[in-house]
């Protein structure tokens, strides 16, 4: 498994995302990013506390599935709730995981942290961002995404104190040798395309020079992990 990592503040005055890489006590790996949700106070901390009390949480269940990924997401978002109450203060975040479980994949997302499963040059899935401008979308309350712009930064679904908006988008994946899985921010995907991250990740200083593109036109934090098998 080759895996890399990438952040940045980009246009902000501090970095809000938090990056997590670990291994469950199964043995399985543990991927997370976290995005201090923008505007909010204490955005870092809440992000290294939701993931913090996720991974904690899944380290002693007997078994990694989609009710179990949840029920970690609760226990973080009532640590969230409490950290709020305590501070006085509106805090949390949005993620976007995958734990490599032999050749299955648990992919899993609450907001706008994108997860792409590539074989080759090829998008086999996409995580659908739990966003405003999808609802409407889904809805066909309105039929142009364009229209939609001034929308496009308001999450329907995070971890930030309220049990009804930290609903997991779940997916369970198997995988071959050729695949890989990209992890990003909003930072990241309101920046560049999918495409044009596969098109720096297969260069040798792919992720630098991705990085140059970053610090030039990144408006809000960026964060991405590649995982490679």
């Amino acid at each position: 498994m080759e895996v890399k990592q990438l952040t940045g503040t980009g246009k902000r005055e501090s970095n809000q995302d938090f990056i997590y890489m670990d291994r469950l006590e199964s043995g399985t790996s543990f991927f997370l990013i976290a995005d201090g949700m923008g505007g909010y106070k204490k955005g870092d901390e809440a992000a290294r506390i939701v993931t913090e009390n996720i991974f904690t949480f899944l380290n002693f269940v007997e078994n990694i599935n989609e009710q179990n990924i949840q029920k970690a997401v609760q226990k973080a978002n009532l640590a969230i709730k409490q950290f709020n109450n305590k501070n006085n203060i509106k805090s949390g975040a949005t993620i976007g995981g995958i734990i490599v479980e032999e050749n299955t994949v648990h992919v899993f997302w609450v907001g706008d942290v994108m997860i792409y499963q590539i074989n080759k040059e090829n998008v086999l899935f996409q995580t659908k961002s739990h966003t405003l401008v999808n609802s409407l979308l889904e809805s066909e309350s309105i039929k142009e995404e364009k229209s939609l712009e001034r929308y496009k930064h308001i999450v329907t679904r995070s971890i930030s104190g309220k049990a009804s908006e930290s609903s997991i988008g779940y997916q369970s994946i198997q995988f071959s040798e050729d695949d890989s899985f990209i992890i990003c921010s909003d930072g990241v995907h309101n920046t560049v395309s999918v495409e044009q991250i596969l098109e720096y990740i297969k260069k040798r200083n792919g992720l630098q020079e991705l990085k140059s593109q970053f610090l030039k036109e990144a408006q809000d934090n960026y964060s991405i992990i590649t995982i490679g098998f």
